[in-house]
């Protein structure tokens, strides 16, 4: 009998010290971008997605509507060659974008920060 409710202490320490290390792992991230420059390459838009954030099981899909819930995600070619670069951009962000348009992208670090279209001649 004393047994279950260890079993459940455990349990409990084990989620909250998981959830302290993936605290922790985000506010390193964030700590880490802040400490970047501020980079600027010259870029096309690659491609664009936009993806459900519907972390729903297939029944719970079923019985309630879906929620409007999205992440955008642009993915960056550089003009003068190289990795292609992918962020996660806000819905605004995404909608000023339009894929083919070259520009000059602003990050720091994994941080999208902006982009800036470039003139057309």
């Amino acid at each position: 009998m004393s047994k279950t409710p260890l079993f459940f202490i455990v349990i409990m320490a084990l989620i909250v010290i998981l959830a302290s290390f993936r605290f922790l792992h985000q506010r390193r991230i964030e700590a880490l971008n802040d400490a970047q420059p501020l980079m600027s390459r010259n870029v096309t838009v690659a491609a664009m997605r936009e993806v459900a954030a519907n972390d729903r099981r297939s029944r719970q899909r079923e019985v309630t509507p879906a929620e409007d819930v999205m992440h955008y995600e642009v993915r960056f070619r550089p003009v003068s060659g190289g990795a292609v670069m992918r962020f996660r951009v806000s819905a605004a962000q995404y909608r000023a974008l339009t894929q083919g348009e070259t520009g000059t992208l602003q990050y720091r670090g994994t941080r999208f920060e902006g982009f800036i279209p470039a003139v057309a001649p």
